[in-house]
């Protein structure tokens, strides 16, 4: 199985290549998403011997996050599916953070605007069941908190500093029940602000599509 694991949530993607036992990654990718995310993953390719239309599964945070990231890390998978299709796991930032501090705590991440996103209620193969939106006034200083280390000074609360890393993602998935994976074109971003739309790569103006 050739699996591809992809966090483009946040200001710096993760890609990592996983084929039979070997494991290929590059951490916190320094550039804009649209331009460095096809020349990365060809090549971890390269490296693995793999042909990207071998790829046969993704796993991917969906998000909450980055709207642009998000947006460029689906569509990405999308068009792998349109060549082959996929089998795909969505993971949310959230779970991934709680699921790296080893920690029944909620986790939180900035939404910018003085909203914070938040994850609570853990399930037992360590996604949280409950995910929302809060404004940051509301968010309870008193409780402790799973957060990214980079964002600490953020928030005024009680913090477990974590940075999640492509091998966090690979562990977490490894545990995740196996009816949360999906077909890859069921793969939509993770949105928790509602004003925000999602239009499939099917749906967005392309010249792949004019008729």
């Amino acid at each position: 199985m050739n699996c591809l694991y992809l966090d483009a949530s946040r200001d710096r993607m993760s890609i990592a290549l996983e084929s039979g036992l070997s494991w290929f990654a590059r951490e916190f990718i320094d550039g804009r998403h649209d331009q460095v995310l096809l020349e990365t993953i060809q090549s971890l390719c390269n490296e693995a011997d793999v042909a990207i239309k071998q790829v046969s599964h993704a796993v991917i945070v969906n998000g909450p996050g980055s709207f642009t990231g998000l947006r460029i890390g689906v569509s990405f998978v999308h068009a792998l599916d349109l060549v082959r299709p996929l089998r795909v796991l969505p993971i949310d930032q959230l779970s991934l953070l709680g699921y790296v501090a080893k920690s029944s705590e909620g986790a939180i991440v900035d939404a910018r605007m003085d909203e914070v996103y938040v994850g609570t209620e853990k399930h037992s193969d360590g996604m949280y069941q409950s995910l929302g939106l809060l404004p940051l006034s509301e968010l309870n200083g008193d409780q402790t908190w799973v957060c990214h280390a980079d964002e600490a000074d953020r928030f005024d609360a009680q913090l477990i500093r974590v940075k999640p890393t492509v091998e966090s993602m690979r562990d977490l998935a490894s545990q995740i029940d196996p009816s949360r994976w999906i077909d890859g074109h069921r793969l939509t971003p993770l949105y928790l602000r509602k004003t925000t739309s999602w239009k499939s790569l099917a749906e967005q103006p392309s010249k792949l599509y004019d008729r």
